[in-house]
This record gives C-alpha cells, sequence and structure tokens, in this order.
C-alpha cells in the first residue's frame, strides 16, 4: 500500500502551478478564495475559444475593416493571462495571408477584480482605462474615433455635438460607442500590438543592465519626462477619469488603485464608493486607512494570534494618529495630478539605450496629490517593505540618482530658476522623502507592508522612553483602535481557527478527488 501523505504535504493546482497546505497557511491572502481561480481561468478561456469567431467579428467591426482584410485570433497557447488580464493577439492579415497589423484583445479577469462579490468593478476597471488613454491623447477600443464612422454617422454626431455645445452640456469625447455584433458577454480593450523591433520590455533586460549608468540615466529621465509632463495640467480632484454611455469624460470615478479591486475581489468592503472623489487629501489618506482596518475584520486569516491581532490594530491606530506629520498644510487641497500607480517594469517598453518608446497598461492611473509622487521602489529589486540597513542605503543611492535626474528635466521647464533652488515639483519629493512620507504613503499602498514599513520608517522617528516601546505601544494604543477592539479581537481568533479548518478539508477533499 502506497503511504499517506502528510497533510502538509497535500498539494493543489493554482494558477502558477501548485502549493502545499503548509505553503497555503502560511500566505497573507485568503487562499480559500485564490485556490478557485485556476478553475475560473479555464473556464473563462473555454468561454474565449468557443467565441473566436465572435472576437474576429467584433475586432473587424471595430477598426472598419473592408474586404480586402481579415482578423484572425492567436492560437490558445499564446494567449496571455496576466495578473488582471486575459490578453489575446489578433492578426490582420491581406487576402493573401500576409500579416499587416497586430494588435491585442484584453479581456479584464472577472475572477481577479472583484467582479463576481462586487458587480460592474469590470464595467469600471474599462471605463476608468478607456477614458485615461483619451485623456493622455491615445486610442480607445470602446469607443471607435469618428473618423472610422461612416459619413452619415459623423454628420448626426457632429450635429449632436453642436447643439449639446449650445445648450451648456458637457463636452463629448471624440469617440463614438460603437454596435456591437457580437454577443461577447465580458468587455475588453483593444490595443495595439508592441512588436519587438519598436520596443522591449523593461524587465526583459534590467536584471544583466541595470547597473549600467548611461542606460539607467536615460530611463530616469524618461520617467521623469513623464511624470512632469501629466503634472503640466492640474485636476481639480483626486479620483480617476471615467466615460459615460454618451462618451462624456469625466474626472468623476473614485481614484481607482488595484488594492480597491484586489480587496474587493476577496469580499472586503473598502468603504470607498464608485462615485467619491476627494478635493483634499485628509479624507483620502483616512479611507485608505479605513479600507486597512476592513481587511482586518473581514479577511478570514487576517491575523495570525491575538498579540499580532493587537499589533496590527495599534499600528493602524499610530498610522492614524501620525498621519498629519505627513501631509504639508499648504498642499491639502492639491495639486493633483494624473499618477500612474502601476509603474511596474512590465509596463514600460525601451529601445536598446533604455528610450522609453511605450508605457501600457493605464488601468490603475487615477490623480492624486503630488505628495503622492515619488521614485519608484523596484529600483534595486527590493520590496518597499525590504529596505532596510544595506538595502536601504543601496535604495537611498538609487533614489538620489533618480532625482537628480527629475529635478534636470523639471529645471528644462523653468528656464531662469536661479542656481542652488530646486524645482517646485522636485522640492516637494524631497521634502517627502527626507519626513519619511515617502514610507508612510507606500504604506497606505501595501495590504501585506503597511505593518513592517510602520516598524522600519515610521516608528523610529517618534522615539518612545520605555525599555520595551514596542511592546508598550501596542498594549496601550490597540484599544485605541476601535470602540468593538476586544470583541473583534474575540471574533478573529474564531476565524482563523475556522479558516483553518476549511482550509485543511479543501486540501484533503482536493486529493481524494
Amino acid at each position: 500500500m502506497p503511504a499517506t501523505p502528510s497533510s502538509e504535504n497535500l498539494t493543489l493546482k493554482t494558477i502558477y502551478g501548485e502549493t502545499t497546505l503548509e505553503e497555503a497557511l502560511l500566505e497573507e491572502h485568503n487562499m480559500l478564495h485564490k485556490l478557485k481561480y485556476w478553475q475560473k481561468r479555464e473556464d473563462l478561456l473555454r468561454y474565449l475559444e468557443d467565441h473566436t469567431n465572435d472576437i474576429e467579428a467584433t475586432v473587424s467591426h471595430l477598426l472598419a475593416l473592408d474586404k480586402t482584410k481579415q482578423c484572425r485570433a492567436e492560437r490558445v497557447d499564446l494567449w496571455r493571462h496576466g495578473s488582471f488580464n486575459m490578453c489575446i493577439p489578433i492578426h490582420v492579415t491581406d487576402r493573401r495571408g500576409q500579416q499587416r497589423e497586430r494588435f491585442i484583445i484584453r479581456f479584464p479577469l472577472p475572477y481577479k477584480i472583484g467582479e463576481e462579490t462586487f458587480p460592474g468593478n469590470a464595467d469600471e476597471k474599462l471605463r476608468c482605462e478607456a477614458a485615461t488613454y483619451i485623456w493622455i491623447g491615445q486610442t480607445c477600443p470602446d469607443f471607435a474615433p469618428l473618423d472610422k464612422a461612416p459619413w452619415y454617422t459623423r454628420w448626426t454626431e457632429y450635429i449632436r455635438r453642436y447643439f449639446r455645445s449650445l445648450f451648456g452640456h458637457a463636452p463629448l469625447s471624440p469617440y463614438l460607442r460603437g454596435r456591437n455584433p457580437s454577443r461577447l458577454k465580458y468587455g475588453f480593450l483593444l490595443i495595439s500590438y508592441i512588436e519587438r523591433h519598436d520596443g522591449v520590455m523593461l524587465l526583459e533586460t534590467w536584471e544583466d543592465q541595470q547597473h549600467d549608468k548611461a542606460k539607467r540615466t536615460n530611463l530616469f529621465r524618461g520617467l521623469s519626462q513623464i511624470m512632469l509632463s501629466l503634472s503640466r495640467i492640474p485636476l481639480p480632484r483626486i479620483g480617476s477619469f471615467t466615460l459615460d454611455d454618451q462618451g462624456v469624460l469625466s474626472l468623476t470615478n473614485r481614484p481607482l488603485t488595484l488594492r480597491l479591486h484586489e480587496l474587493e475581489n476577496e469580499g472586503v468592503p473598502t468603504g470607498i464608493a464608485r462615485s467619491d472623489t476627494y478635493t483634499s487629501i485628509e479624507p483620502y489618506t483616512l479611507d485608505l486607512l479605513g479600507y486597512h482596518e476592513s481587511l482586518l475584520r473581514h479577511r478570514p486569516n487576517s491575523i495570525n494570534s491575538r498579540l499580532d491581532c493587537e499589533a496590527q490594530m495599534a499600528v493602524l491606530a499610530g498610522m492614524r494618529a501620525v498621519l498629519p506629520h505627513f501631509i504639508e498644510r499648504g498642499l491639502r487641497s492639491g495639486p493633483f495630478q494624473l499618477t500612474l500607480t502601476d509603474f511596474s517594469r512590465a509596463n514600460i517598453y525601451v529601445d536598446k539605450d533604455w528610450h522609453i518608446k511605450f508605457i501600457i497598461d493605464l488601468e490603475w492611473a487615477c490623480s492624486l496629490p503630488v505628495q503622492m509622487q515619488n521614485s519608484p521602489y523596484w529600483l534595486t529589486n527590493r520590496g518597499v517593505d525590504q529596505l532596510q540597513g544595506d538595502d536601504f542605503t543601496a535604495y537611498k543611492d538609487m533614489h538620489d540618482e533618480f532625482m537628480e535626474a527629475f529635478e534636470e528635466e523639471e529645471r528644462l521647464q523653468h528656464i531662469g530658476l536661479p542656481e542652488g533652488v530646486n524645482a517646485p515639483h522636485t522640492r516637494v519629493m524631497r521634502r517627502s522623502w527626507d519626513s519619511g512620507g515617502f514610507f508612510y504613503f507606500h504604506a497606505l499602498d501595501t495590504t501585506v507592508g503597511l505593518f513592517n514599513l510602520f516598524w522600519q520608517h515610521i516608528w523610529p522617528r517618534f522615539p518612545h522612553p520605555s525599555k520595551e516601546p514596542e511592546k508598550a505601544f501596542e498594549e496601550a494604543v490597540f484599544p485605541f483602535w476601535s470602540f468593538d477592539a476586544q470583541s473583534v479581537t474575540a471574533a478573529k481568533l474564531k476565524d482563523r481557527e475556522e479558516y483553518e479548518t476549511k482550509l485543511r478539508t479543501l486540501f484533503k477533499a482536493g486529493v481524494d478527488d
């Protein structure tokens, strides 16, 4: 008889391979939820494969292709499953089968963005990204440009827009909502395909070439140019651009970052409604802290023990208490600027010398306070909550190098600025670094690193006379997290116990099957 594996060695499928029960129990995210992803991915793949003809017909319609050209979807094994999207390459060929153009049709993953628990999230994501593309002057797949519409449609639309303007209505974007000839049940974006001769993902060359100073300088200046270009038009509030059904673009959606959809995907209410925008920084940062507190309450495995629960409560209460120290009074009501919050190496395409050629995936771009702008956290290949000791020193050196490039670019926009006087944007960013605001705002943005960032970079700025200051702080402060801190702690211990029981049962059932 074969030996029965111990429970800790049982394995189940994930979308990235397999995981053991022991690994799942150590995972900070809700694994009862994540272990369902692989089957949902298979279901989505099957649906899209069955509707390949519909996809091809829809793209042909949106591109207004004539009878001399046709669309062909790439074979399934070359489809790309990203963190939040399923990407299908589309070939446009002529009658002889010669390729003329390539596109990518991107479907949001409903099981990764909270569509099941918070219906409408997929539509929100698509509208915000489409609106952002339009706002920065690029194309939008859901709304066809007027010059691709038939002449009679253009004429009718121009008349409609004239009368909207005449009566003082909000102007429409230069796009029309196209009639969809297919029966696809999922929304999508259609974007251009980036060929390798046009640009290569920075992630592909970063490991081998990150120590090349000349290439880093090109990269840092390119990133700075993009940030400064987006900052030239001040925005009136914190939020995200969106499009309504009439094609009107407005800054009226909540500031949509990936954290909101990640949490809502697990069933954690964020408390930030889709229509919520902010005209000052304090309410926004308090709402960010609010979804961290909601995570503690609603994620079944959010705590490991009573002491861990009390420590998390104390840190969240501490984050609220020290907030005023990281907000400049003169900047509390702006300026706000469009910010690419997913500025990762996978979304940056460069040439061989690391001049930036393309930036992709604008789905999480939103208008944020200037105080939240800073250098990318990945410059030394460490997580933002791993920057201690030598790792912190290495990152500080890279941060300083980035800021030098940033200031040079900003000075080009402020001719005549006296030598030794920091340019305005540079000045705010340097103050944020010096005050610790860099780490405070990063802590707000991460659901797994806030606790570490507080102890590593925020707590040390407030000296404590106690011999065991951390312990004294946790014991004294955690009751101030909420009126019901004690009862929540008891409930979370029970949640943790039930979570582990369900997880063990799930693994046992999976192996038996």
